[in-house]
């Protein structure tokens, strides 16, 4: 296990001369090293990075194991630096321990485990944003940290929970605020409509274009997929609405065949889905 103390990785030190590390050192299997080029004489230079050479699931930090069953925890509490590469994979870099991490969530690995130097931190630390804000800005588009919407029947979609009022989310999210004028209140951001009776969250609705569909899962079953409503079908009672959606009462879930439309509903309206004869429409 890879394992991190006092600015060092697997006992190699940052700062250290080249000169003062031994072969079995210089040739870990486990790290990779970076030295600085401010040396004239190459045995001078520092170690400036060193770094995991190999995946992992886990790693030490000053006696803290870190793995994929706290590292949401851990994040939220210590607020790092956030990227995503264009595959997708997280770069979070922790100012407060010099620390990088490259993180694919899919495969649940650490594809690099990285420490730096102060002397170049600003090449690790002068981009992305912090979590928390990388968060809310992410939310805006109704994306939650892993790339998908986890759907809690009657509870939540992604981050929006149901009876949230409508001010709660404009202001926590920075919405702007673009209410239909009409009795059904209903908020628009791109292809979501987030319907309010009485000022609380009842209903959201998903429109998809077919190109940009967010996974949506249910217990581990993505139901924006042919696989997946096959499976709900066989576990719960689908009642066919006309010839384009299927109604889940149990779960508070219309799913278009085609999979242009999600509509989740609160129990609050679970009636009215249920007494609805005609086929289903938007609002």
């Amino acid at each position: 296990m890879l394992k991190i103390l006092n600015n060092s990785l697997n006992g190699i030190a940052l700062g250290q001369r080249k000169v003062d590390l031994d072969d079995a050192t210089l040739n870990e299997s486990s790290c990779s090293l970076e030295f600085d080029r401010k040396h004239k004489i190459q045995s001078d230079s520092q170690v400036i990075t060193v770094s995991s050479s190999e995946t992992c699931d886990e790693f030490s930090l000053n006696g803290k194991i870190i793995n994929f069953s706290n590292l949401e925890k851990f994040v939220e509490e210590e607020n790092p630096l956030v990227e995503i590469s264009g595959e997708e994979n997280y770069f979070y870099t922790f100012p407060q321990y010099n620390l990088a991490l490259y993180i694919d969530y899919k495969g649940k690995l650490f594809l690099q485990v990285l420490i730096y130097d102060e002397s170049i931190k600003d090449l690790y630390e002068n981009r992305g944003l912090r979590y928390l804000d990388f968060q809310k800005s992410k939310l805006k588009s109704l994306i939650t940290f892993y790339g998908k919407l986890i759907f809690i029947p009657h509870v939540s979609v992604g981050n929006f929970e149901f009876n949230s009022s409508l001010s709660d989310i404009i202001k926590e999210y920075d919405i702007l605020e673009k209410i239909i004028p009409d009795k059904k209140n209903i908020l628009w951001i791109n292809n979501f409509a987030l319907r309010f009776d009485n000022q609380k969250l009842t209903q959201i609705t998903i429109f998809y274009d077919k190109k940009e569909i967010i996974p949506i899962y249910y217990n581990e079953i993505n139901i924006s997929s042919e696989k997946g409503l096959s499976e709900l079908l066989n576990k719960y009672d689908g009642i066919e609405r006309g010839e384009f959606k299927y109604l889940f009462k149990e779960l508070g879930l219309v799913v278009a065949k085609d999979f242009s439309e999600f509509h989740f509903f609160e129990q609050s309206l679970l009636k009215f889905w249920a007494n609805l004869h005609r086929p289903i429409t938007s609002w």
